[in-house]
């Protein structure tokens, strides 16, 4: 009888061979278990951290302030079915597309609440056609996220109320408003984007502004997107995927939190800072100016709505969402700026075609907003009624 050890030897393998085939596929194995347990750690480690990310991801201001939470859709949205407020709400944070000059523009889209005309305007309620007809009084408006309607449907914006209110009144010649605001536009992008119309062409009647809002949070006079452009013209692609890998982002967090913590101690952000505001205020003042010039060529008649916003002069106890002025970061450093404003107001500095709203939520004791920033349906209107309201005056410096 032959024993374990007396085997016969495989046919090509000598037990030499054998022996090392053996220890090389055990090594194998251990490896292949270590490297698989190794990925699968890493995909877990990822997963935690993009969740952290996601969760602590600070707001920008290119998008309203997003919340799913029932409670808050509800006493945003009263009435409203909960799956259409989702879906508005995602139709109006949609990608942005390059254009030159301006930087971006919004894509062209149709949603169910939500519409982008190839032209670059949003679609109001009983949208005109395009191009703009003759016999009807035109009227473009720019400005931000705010005059865009965030967070409104289309039916719901100052632009469409603006429409809607001249419908009703029946007024001659009949009103045509293209929304041409975009979310995080401020006044040098407006004045750049008007320029292209004209260059283009497409001439209206009137050119209306409503401002006030992002010339503050972007007082830097920087707009949105700008570090990207920079970091790619530095030769700094961000098209690596190996950027977007959660923990490479998590290194990169922490390398930078490192090297600002050696080189002085986080300094709170100065909103207050009035040499910045003076800027903004100068910056715009500036940008006033060159509109006005470049209208007065073309025979545009301009109106520049300095818009209310929620940290100047209105209760917030009434704001179903924030209620400190510090709660609004970024956002709130409007309402430091707008007495700046004030006073160059009541010096008579503004123009005669300054439409001052800044104060209309004054003794106002309800909610206005769907969001931090944005304006409700009702709040929307009523800044509508306001402009159109001056829209068939002739103005005091015309001839006619």
């Amino acid at each position: 009888m032959k024993t374990e050890s007396q085997a016969p030897e495989v046919e090509g393998f000598s037990k030499a061979s054998t022996g090392r085939w053996g220890k090389f596929k055990y090594w194998y194995t251990v490896a292949a278990v270590g490297l698989l347990n190794s990925v699968l750690l890493l995909l877990l480690l990822n997963l935690v951290l993009y969740a952290i990310m996601q969760a602590r991801q600070q707001p920008n201001a290119e998008a309203p302030q997003i919340s799913f939470d029932p409670d808050r859709l509800r006493k945003a949205y009263p009435g409203w079915r909960e799956e259409d407020v989702k879906t508005l709400l995602l139709e109006t944070i949609r990608e942005k597309e390059y254009e030159p000059f301006t930087g971006f523009r919004e894509v062209p889209f149709r949603g169910k609440f939500v519409n982008i005309h190839p032209a670059g305007f949003r679609f109001s309620k009983d949208q005109a056609p395009w191009p703009p007809p003759p016999q009807t009084l035109n009227v473009f408006l720019f400005g931000g996220s705010t005059a865009f309607g965030a967070a409104l449907p289309d039916k719901e914006t100052i632009a469409s109320y603006m429409q809607e209110t001249a419908a009703v009144d029946h007024a001659i010649p009949p009103l045509a408003v293209y929304n041409f605001a975009r979310p995080a536009y401020f006044s040098t992008q407006e004045l750049t984007l008007f320029e292209q119309l004209l260059r283009a062409g497409l001439v209206p009647q009137v050119a209306v502004f409503i401002d006030g809002l992002n010339d503050f949070i972007f007082a830097d006079g920087r707009p949105l997107f700008t570090d990207r452009l920079m970091h790619f013209m530095a030769g700094k692609s961000d098209s690596s995927l190996l950027e977007e890998v959660p923990m490479v982002r998590a290194a990169h967090w922490l390398s930078k939190r490192w090297t600002k913590s050696k080189v002085q101690p986080q300094e709170a952000v100065n909103y207050d800072d009035p040499l910045l505001l003076q800027g903004v205020v100068d910056r715009w003042l500036v940008n006033k100016r060159m509109i006005e010039s470049i209208a007065d060529g073309f025979g545009v008649r301009t109106l520049f709505v300095w818009q209310p916003v929620p940290t100047y002069k209105y209760d917030l106890r009434y704001h179903f969402f924030l209620h400190t002025p510090t709660e609004f970061a970024a956002y709130g450093r409007s309402g430091y700026g707008y007495s700046v404003m004030e006073k160059l107001r009541a010096q008579g500095k503004l123009g005669p075609n300054v439409l001052w709203l800044a104060d209309m939520q004054q003794n106002k004791h309800e909610n206005l907003y769907v969001d931090s920033i944005h304006y409700n349906a009702a709040f929307s209107k009523e800044i509508a009624t306001q402009i159109y309201g001056l829209l068939y005056q002739v103005p005091d410096d015309s001839p006619h």
